[in-house]
């Protein structure tokens, strides 16, 4: 049977109510953006169209969902419990982090495919030994059919500040990735590792292709590496969100070295499979009545309400058991 894995940084997904450890204050309905309740349910509606577009197009809703851009467990419960997603029957992760404006990672698991046995918030460790003040890794783990898998989600921090500024943090977030997965399979030798999320940087840069050890190779992956499948989209030039006009690839699923190669038949157990006869590993997901003008139809403008879904695409990997 086969499985789907995606990752979708959700735009923003705020409850209206003001938090007052957090600047929250623009969403709420006196706040700069008037973010109302009807908006609110406006957009948990469209997200939940996209998860049903993906269901459809891949024969069931994914088993693990990383997401982004959430403000905490309820709006996560809010968005499973929409109708369109009910048959799902997804269970929710969330963290609070220290993330200044409110915003985390989170993580959706259909119970049924994928029985969870921990889960835990990681903080971000620079090079200097201090703890990064911000957004955590969510990381989880359990078993699909038997067999023992770790998920990372991450949302590593922006360009804003300049690429060099902030390129340590960035780092920092694939170096803590790699050493939290590395101890876990201590625990779990045989345990299958997927780092996910939206990433601020491109699979050939430096805290993804090297520190991550995320090559752009499925063959002859090593032990405690990793195969990135959006590497060859980014060279296509594919992207899941738009950047002063020009298409970039930051969201990314890489996959440890034990999901492959697909291709030997004699190897037992969960595999990547390919998506199309391109060989293409990784999938990201679009649908026209996701994009506006060509790009990602996003939720605001500015401060105008524009009653999209996100400013980024999902993407999405498929495992299937052999």
């Amino acid at each position: 049977m086969a499985y789907i894995v995606m990752f979708y940084n959700l735009e923003n997904l705020y409850d209206t109510v003001d938090d007052p450890k957090t600047a929250d204050d623009e969403y709420t309905p006196q706040g700069g953006k008037r973010w109302t309740c009807e908006r609110y349910q406006q957009k948990l509606s469209n997200l939940s169209d996209v998860f049903a577009a993906v269901s459809s197009a891949h024969n069931g809703f994914p088993v693990v969902v990383g997401v982004s851009e959430v403000e905490n467990l309820g709006v996560l419960q809010d968005l499973a419990s929409q109708k369109r997603l009910s048959r799902a029957h997804y269970e929710c992760i969330h963290f609070e982090s220290n993330d200044a404006r409110g915003v985390d990672v989170g993580m959706l698991y259909r119970p049924d495919k994928f029985t969870l046995k921990g889960c835990e918030p990681v903080k971000l460790v620079l090079r200097s030994g201090r703890e990064y003040v911000g957004r955590d890794i969510l990381a989880a783990w359990g078993e699909i059919e038997g067999e023992m898998f770790a998920f990372y989600v991450c949302h590593f921090l922006s360009r804003r500040a300049g690429v060099a500024a902030s390129a340590g943090f960035r780092r920092a977030g694939a170096e803590t990735a790699r050493d939290h997965a590395a101890a876990l399979r201590k625990r779990f030798p045989d345990i299958k590792v997927m780092v996910m999320g939206d990433m601020n940087d491109t699979p050939s840069d430096e805290s993804m292709a090297l520190l991550l050890k995320a090559g752009k190779s499925p063959f002859n992956v090593p032990e405690g590496a990793y195969y990135n499948p959006f590497w060859r989209l980014a060279e296509e030039g594919e992207g899941t969100s738009l950047h002063n006009h020009h298409w970039t690839l930051y969201d990314q699923v890489v996959v440890s070295h034990n999901l492959l190669p697909a291709w030997q038949p004699e190897v037992r157990g969960f595999r990547l499979v390919r998506f199309d006869e391109k060989g293409h590993y990784g999938e990201i997901f679009r649908r026209n009545f996701m994009l506006h003008k060509g790009a990602p139809h996003r939720s605001y403008y500015g401060d105008t309400f524009s009653g999209g879904y996100s400013d980024h695409l999902p993407v999405l990997v498929k495992i299937e058991k052999r």
